[in-house]
């Protein structure tokens, strides 16, 4: 009779714990998984959550350890529902917290964890690189995310203290020139900025022998951010001097002229021109190095062309014949044949000269 009391007594026990137990986890329960993953992106996501009898009791939140990523939570919205924000993950790795839920002195733990955007790869093309132009390939992390890719002089990549400090100065840059062109902000990122997918890119018109930084970040058609910033360094080459002379002759069809010059090395591109007067050929090709620097300022400043493009229409390979010249109002003038750096434009030899004398 005494086992038969104590094994009443131990059933009765193991009913009322469990019913204490149901009593406790049953009234708030989790409809989520506890284990939420979320994507890279600046995002809402939504914990749901079940209260079997309420009581009119509000539910808090607190997320463990306090960080600054979850940057909102919201448990007020709706019934069984909490609204979390987190911002965009620029990292190369996951990270982690804890929402915890309290209801009437229960507990709901939910980790959330955010994946990493996975990073850009950069690759500078050496090999296509010259005085005034580097190339570079963007791998972007997927095939559906756009993004920014741009060259800047290291000098000025360096003066930011932050990544976050460029990107605003490149935000400010692309709004500006929207304004510029009356074009919302959302369209000058879809027609001028933003790709999509692999690519292979270059900046122009560049210092020769210069370090400058190549980079990439996604962004979206909205202007939102959406990765951290990723970049490699990059460096023009110096401009190489030629060893070339020309041997020139001018015919005159009086107010015209035409030069014919013949370079001792046909694979180097050069300039003709002429010179109101004398001088010696160090001092005209100085002199129309001054000129030729102002000519590309202006082409910048009135229509955008590059430097390249323009020095390749103008410029001569192998023995050529000028373009009619107007005959210099002088008696005694120059012409002169001279090396430049397409790319740059940027004499690369000493001028060869030609005194001549006006026929009339």
């Amino acid at each position: 009779m005494k086992k038969q009391i104590v094994f009443i007594l131990t059933s009765a026990l193991a009913a009322i714990s469990f019913i204490s137990c149901t009593k406790d986890n049953g009234g708030f329960t989790a409809v989520s998984d506890r284990q939420i993953t979320v994507g890279p992106e600046a995002a809402t996501h939504t914990i749901y959550y079940d209260i079997a009898n309420p009581t009119g009791a509000s539910v808090s939140a607190e997320v463990r350890p306090k960080v600054d990523w979850i940057e909102e939570v919201n448990t007020t919205s709706a019934y069984g529902e909490v609204y979390f924000t987190v911002s965009v993950n620029s990292g190369n790795e996951s990270r982690t917290a804890d929402i915890v839920l309290a209801y009437e002195g229960q507990i709901l733990e939910f980790t959330v964890m955010q994946e990493p955007y996975a990073s850009f790869t950069l690759t500078v093309q050496e090999s296509e690189c010259t005085s005034g132009k580097i190339v570079w390939t963007v791998v972007p992390p997927d095939q559906e995310i756009t993004y920014v890719s741009m060259a800047v002089d290291k000098a000025s990549w360096d003066s930011y203290a932050s990544y976050e400090e460029y990107i605003a100065y490149d935000i400010e840059y692309f709004q500006a020139e929207a304004a510029e062109r009356n074009l919302s902000y959302e369209e000058f990122l879809a027609k001028y900025v933003l790709k999509q997918g692999e690519g292979t890119y270059s900046a122009n018109d560049l210092a020769a022998d210069s370090d400058y930084v190549v980079y990439a970040y996604g962004m979206d058609g909205a202007g939102n951010i959406l990765t951290g910033i990723y970049s490699a360094d990059a460096r023009t080459l110096p401009v190489a001097q030629e060893d070339v002379t020309f041997e020139l002759s001018v015919v005159q069809e009086f107010p015209y002229l035409t030069i014919t010059a013949d370079p001792s090395d046909d694979e180097v591109r050069y300039l003709m021109d002429t010179y109101s007067g004398t001088n010696t050929p160090e001092a005209i090709t100085e002199s129309y190095q001054d000129n030729l620097n102002e000519s590309l300022q202006l082409l910048a400043a009135m229509s955008g062309g590059s430097v390249y493009d323009f020095l390749m229409e103008v410029s001569y390979q192998g023995k050529a014949e000028s373009e009619p010249f107007m005959i210099p109002e002088a008696y005694e003038f120059t012409v002169f044949a001279v090396a430049v750096d397409v790319y740059t434009g940027q004499l690369t030899s000493v001028a060869s000269t030609l005194v001549c004398e006006i026929e009339f």
